[in-house]
C-alpha cells in the first residue's frame, strides 16, 4: 500500500472543492472560443424562512415546546395530512385534538365540518413574534 506524501495531498481537490467551484459565478469574455455562459444568478442554498412548510413545520416544533412548558403531554400526527396536527392530554388527562395554524389570518378561516365534529381546536403560531395562542372558536 501506497502512502500520499501530504504535498499529494494538498494538491488534490476534494468532492467539496469541486462542488464550490461548479456554484461560482463563471466570467465570460466576448473573445472566448468557447460558447458564452450566461453568469449564475446564485441564491442562497437552503429552504428560506419564508417558505409556507417550513414556517408550518416551525410552528408544529414550536407548539410541541409550548404545551410541553405548559403541563402537556404531546402526541404528534405520523402523516402530514389529516385534520389534527397534535393531539395534547392534560395533566388531569383532558385530550385534545389540536391543528396548528400559522398564517396570520386563521381567526378568518373556519375550521372543516370534521375538525367541528370532532372537537379539533386551533393552536396559532405568530412567526414574527414566536408566540403560540389558543383560538377561540365560534360554536
Amino acid at each position: 500500500m501506497r502512502f500520499k506524501r501530504r504535498s499529494e495531498l494538498t494538491n488534490q481537490k476534494t468532492s467539496v472543492d469541486w462542488q464550490l467551484q461548479a456554484l461560482r459565478p463563471q466570467e465570460t469574455t466576448s473573445d472566448s472560443d468557447a460558447p458564452c455562459q450566461e453568469s449564475l444568478n446564485l441564491e442562497q442554498v437552503g429552504q428560506k424562512p419564508t417558505d409556507c412548510n417550513l414556517i408550518g413545520d416551525m410552528a408544529e416544533h414550536y407548539a410541541v415546546t409550548w404545551l410541553w412548558d405548559n403541563g402537556y403531554q404531546v402526541f404528534k400526527n405520523c402523516g402530514c395530512t389529516g385534520p389534527v396536527d397534535l393531539i395534547a392530554m392534560t395533566p388531569e388527562g383532558d385530550l385534545l385534538l389540536l391543528d396548528v395554524k400559522s398564517h396570520p389570518s386563521t381567526n378568518l378561516c373556519g375550521r372543516t365540518d370534521l375538525q367541528k365534529k370532532l372537537g379539533v381546536q386551533y393552536l396559532h403560531f405568530n412567526s414574527k413574534t414566536r408566540k403560540m395562542r389558543f383560538v377561540e372558536h365560534q360554536s
